[in-house]
């Protein structure tokens, strides 16, 4: 188990084999939620794609959950909708 220290603003830094885990970065929304006496900490879902590093520190353009697949036609016609 990991444990953490509260500072005096009430800040608590999540360790990072925690942060990995859930796949967290900075930036990134979390929501907690009481169960009895323990605190539960989950990584909120993105409603919009973002930019992520990929493994080679370039940056990737991530969907979020549900997201249609991005195929070349797909970005072809988006790319036809523009003015």
């Amino acid at each position: 188990m990991n444990s953490a220290t509260i500072s005096t603003k009430g800040q608590l830094v999540i360790p990072n084999r925690i942060r990995r885990a859930l796949h967290l970065q900075a930036g990134d929304r979390v929501s907690f939620s009481l169960e009895g006496d323990r605190l539960s900490l989950q990584r909120e879902q993105p409603k919009r794609a973002r930019l992520v590093r990929g493994k080679f520190g370039r940056p990737v353009l991530v969907a979020p959950p549900g997201a249609p697949p991005m195929t070349p036609d797909r970005v072809k016609a988006i790319l036809n909708e523009l003015p």
